[in-house]
């Protein structure tokens, strides 16, 4: 039986919890790929090109691209359900006061490391990094969830007054406005008039993610069963593959096929198969985890539930916990692995170290608002 929710959350008579179980494990997911990315980054930068370890290190940062439009369409089903008293003070005093405090503790704590990892840094190089959101690797996320969070009163009487038949026509072409811009700046480029990529500062990062955070509410009552399920999950996997076959064999299927594939699908953020694996994904899974499922009972969504509550901890100090696992080895300084066992072993670490120390944060009575 094939079937596709349409009714909205409080006309049906399941425990919120259940209801929102999915966007735990899809938290964590997210968060996971978030750290793959940035460990498995220094491998790929440094290790010889098509050896093991560089194809595997590959894989890992191109097959989790899908984790920051994913984290933004979690947003949209969780923010974007409009209040019963639709005060935009009130959600903005509670919102803010969730992320203001972390935002200024983990700057100013990336900006001692940026300070002490490169002391030959100026105030203006600090200052320029600031202004683009590039203090330190992915700081810029910060900015990126707050202008979401500024933005989102805004957004409810559109939410309010459409139906999701409006609303995901809407956000796929607000999706699509970035993807068709970088496209056309690689065409551009490619024609021999090259554009700058567009390159956002911390009040324009969440501009090209406003289509994914409108369709994280508009598809959050999606709920598939049978085989629209099973199809939209392979095509989610089938998309996932591609973005390591793009990045490891793009040149040699160029060569082949006198087609360049970065010029058609960018391996970008803003790339149409990172978006396209991010949405699918996160249909599959919602209907995967739907309210009678039991992953969506204790104690799986437990525990999910859990570590999910750790994710924006992870992703604040995984940095931090990568660069003191650096030292305590004895590396220089942020190393990758050289062999493919030290590469997983290495980001298995800081994966696993990220969450302890998130829920050790949490547990601490000065600290647990800055996670």
């Amino acid at each position: 039986m094939t079937s596709t929710s349409a009714l909205p959350v409080s006309a049906r008579p399941v425990d919120i919890s259940r209801e929102l179980a999915y966007t735990s494990y899809l938290r964590v997911a997210a968060m996971v790929g978030v750290v793959l990315i940035h460990v498995a980054g220094l491998t790929y930068a440094a290790a010889p090109e098509n050896s093991a370890v560089w194809l595997v290190a590959a894989f890992l940062i191109s097959a989790t691209k899908w984790c920051v439009p994913m984290f933004v369409l979690v947003s949209g089903a969780l923010v974007l359900r409009p209040p019963q008293q639709s005060s935009p003070i009130a959600f903005y005093r509670r919102r803010l006061s969730r992320i203001g405090i972390p935002l200024l503790f983990w700057h100013v704590v990336y900006l001692g490391l940026a300070e002490l990892r490169a002391p030959s840094l100026t105030w203006q190089d600090h200052a320029s990094r600031f202004i683009a959101g590039n203090t330190y690797t992915a700081l810029y996320f910060f900015w990126l969830i707050l202008g979401l969070y500024l933005i989102a009163p805004f957004l409810w009487p559109v939410v309010q007054a459409y139906s999701r038949r409006v609303l995901i026509p809407l956000g796929v072409g607000l999706t699509a406005v970035p993807v068709a811009d970088l496209i056309l700046r690689k065409w551009s480029g490619a024609l021999g008039d090259p554009l700058p990529v567009f390159e956002p500062t911390i009040v324009t990062h969440f501009v090209p993610y406003v289509g994914f955070f409108l369709l994280g509410y508009a598809l959050r009552d999606v709920v598939l069963r049978g085989a629209r399920l099973h199809v939209t999950g392979l095509l989610a996997l089938l998309a996932i593959i591609q973005m390591p076959l793009q990045l490891t064999r793009g040149e040699a299927l160029t060569a082949a096929t006198a087609v360049d594939v970065e010029l058609l699908s960018p391996l970008s953020y803003q790339g149409p198969v990172v978006g396209l694996s991010a949405l699918l994904l996160f249909v599959y899974v919602r209907g995967l985890v739907h309210p009678g499922s039991r992953l969506a009972a204790a104690p799986l969504a437990r525990w999910a539930r859990t570590l999910g509550d750790l994710s924006f901890g992870v992703f604040a100090c995984h940095l931090l916990v990568l660069y003191v696992l650096s030292r305590l080895l004895g590396l220089p300084d942020q190393t990758g692995a050289t062999t493919v066992p030290g590469l997983l072993v290495q980001n298995g670490a800081v994966v696993v170290l990220s969450f302890v120390v998130s829920w050790l944060l949490s547990r601490t009575p000065l600290l647990r608002r800055t996670v």
